[in-house]
């Protein structure tokens, strides 16, 4: 719903912690919402933080550490962007300074963190909105239609695959392939996967995972650039996760839900009330997601517009630290399941 303000209410003040690539798009879209005001900016190189600022026309202060941030007169909320390993403490900085907070996936790169992420969130009163986007896709709000209006029957499967050619020359890998600067790829690009099917089939009672390094890189990856996930849902739907960086093809975000009565396989759909298999329905391949901001495929502007929503009439998040632990926490046991070698059943908050 759109937010309603009375005249002279004053903006949602937001800070912005990391102007890298993610950071920039999240600042860009804070400075574009007419309830929100980007008011501060911390990013270690105070010169590509003054930049940013420029170009996007906002008048926000410029510091050089996370905590003269978070002392900014006023200051509300505070969107994180900074690489993974420093999510956990500024998002519980953040809350127990008494600011919302929108954080950029993953939750943070050890389970004990997630969960000191989550219990700080809920004692300090604050919100917590996970940057796990694409529940806003509109292919997934159409299947979220055709389950609700139970034109799929019971969904009895679920598919989801995160296939991205990031270049092996890219400087990008300092820091991504890192386990202890990025944690693993099964959190930075899966958990996408993963917490769309949560919301679809419910919460992971089990997981086993394969994982390898196939791919060459200037910079070799520390953990893994391929993985396969096979999930069982509480609900009794069964699931499988891709994962591969470096293939030779474009960006590729798949999502495929078999239930008793339709299928829906990314922009195709085929009921159990059509004549026949050979046309189904064809939906706009706008639709599928593209990684790229702007489109109406990639919803980073509607996640953080939800946010400020969120946070301007009072209401829970969408995606809250809880269910952020839940989607880290099925990341942590395929890991696990991957070095013993077994199926794992993933801790719950």
């Amino acid at each position: 719903m759109p937010v309603e303000k009375e005249a002279g209410d004053r903006k949602l003040l937001i800070g912005l912690a990391g102007a890298g690539w993610i950071g920039q798009h999240h600042g860009e879209n804070a400075a574009a919402n007419p309830h929100a005001e980007l008011a501060a900016v911390y990013n270690p190189d105070t010169d590509k933080a003054r930049t940013f600022v420029r170009r996007c026309g906002a008048a926000a202060a410029v510091y050089r550490s996370y905590e003269e941030l978070l002392q900014h007169p006023g200051l509300q909320a505070v969107i994180i962007a900074s690489p993974n390993a420093a999510h956990a403490g500024q998002a519980i900085a953040a809350a127990q300074a008494g600011k919302h907070v929108y954080l950029e996936k993953p939750l943070a790169i050890t389970l004990e963190d997630c969960r000191r992420v989550a219990e700080t969130v809920q004692r300090a009163g604050v919100k917590l909105a996970m940057g796990y986007h694409r529940r806003l896709n509109p292919l997934a709000q159409y299947a979220r239609r055709l389950i609700a209006e139970g034109k799929l029957g019971e969904l009895v499967l679920a598919e989801s695959d995160y296939f991205h050619h990031v270049p092996g020359d890219w400087d990008l890998w300092a820091w991504a392939g890192k386990k202890d600067v990025a944690g693993t790829p099964i959190h930075g690009g899966t958990g996408h996967n993963i917490d769309l099917l949560r919301s679809f089939c419910g919460e992971v009672a089990e997981v086993s995972c394969y994982r390898d390094v196939k791919m060459p890189r200037k910079i070799q990856m520390e953990t893994e650039d391929i993985a396969v996930l096979s999930l069982r849902f509480e609900s009794g739907v069964l699931g499988r996760v891709g994962l591969f960086l470096g293939p030779i093809l474009p960006f590729r975000f798949t999502l495929r839900l078999f239930g008793t009565r339709g299928t829906l396989d990314n922009n195709r759909v085929w009921l159990d009330t059509m004549p026949g298999f050979e046309e189904g329905i064809r939906l706009p391949e706008a639709w599928i997601p593209d990684n790229v901001q702007g489109g109406v495929s990639e919803t980073w502007k509607q996640a953080l517009d939800a946010f400020i929503e969120d946070v301007v009439l009072d209401r829970p998040p969408l995606n809250d630290a809880v269910s952020g632990f839940n989607t880290a926490a099925v990341c942590f046991a395929a890991l696990e399941s991957a070095r013993q070698g077994r199926a794992v059943r993933p801790e719950r908050l």
